[in-house]
């Protein structure tokens, strides 16, 4: 990211206290810059109509949509834009299950100026922000997804690469990032792709992306 840049961020969480908290927490830091607030996972998703941050905090626990599923739903639309979910729980449930929706770590409310920026800046270079615990818990939750999403697969005749291919497509890249992620030419991945759209009985790719997640999720 630019240095010259400010940092867009925005806060989601159904306490207006808290809210008005962290944005204070945060509006004095010169390299951060609060482009938005909301108080429901609907809201944020209607806010990112306007704008699109680079972070996101959002709290675990709202009414309606909470953090798990409104997580889930921007990373569809944004899988670029960085999640950290704010929880004053202990609920490793909850947190693993925004993990593997896309987020990139979890900090507790109580958190202190200098710790969540820096949290920030950990999460935006591409560090995952868990506590030994969650990761543990972590890791056996995706062993068991990605036994699942082999198993999956096989069903669904994939070969090995175009498994591989469909993870990419899920994740949000395009053909020219899916190419240079798996050394292959753009025009080999269109191949695949349209091997693995024959298979599952489509020729558009965001029915293929749903397809596939219904296909290959546990």
């Amino acid at each position: 990211m630019d240095s010259d840049r400010k940092i867009s961020v925005m806060l989601v969480d159904d306490h207006k206290i808290m809210l008005e908290g962290l944005e204070t927490l945060l509006s004095i830091r010169s390299e951060i810059e609060i482009v938005g607030t909301a108080q429901t996972g609907e809201e944020a998703l209607e806010r990112l109509h306007s704008v699109v941050p680079d972070v996101i905090l959002m709290d675990i626990r709202m009414p309606g949509m909470g953090g798990v599923k409104a997580t889930e739903a921007i990373k569809e639309l944004h899988p670029h834009v960085i999640i950290l979910i704010l929880t004053t729980f202990d609920d490793d449930e909850y947190i693993i299950e925004a993990l593997c929706n896309g987020a990139s770590g979890y900090l507790l409310k109580d958190i202190d100026g200098e710790k969540l920026v820096q949290s920030i800046d950990e999460a935006l270079s591409g560090n995952l922000l868990l506590t030994g615990k969650v990761a543990k818990k972590l890791a056996l939750t995706i062993r068991n997804k990605n036994r699942g999403f082999e198993k999956a697969g096989k069903e669904l005749e994939l070969t090995q690469k175009e498994l591989d291919l469909a993870r990419l497509l899920i994740e949000g890249y395009n053909s020219k990032e899916i190419a240079e992620k798996l050394f292959l030419t753009q025009g080999t991945v269109k191949n695949y792709l349209s091997d693995i759209y024959s298979k599952i009985g489509t020729n558009d790719r965001a029915k293929a992306v749903l397809l596939l997640k219904r296909y290959l999720s546990t």
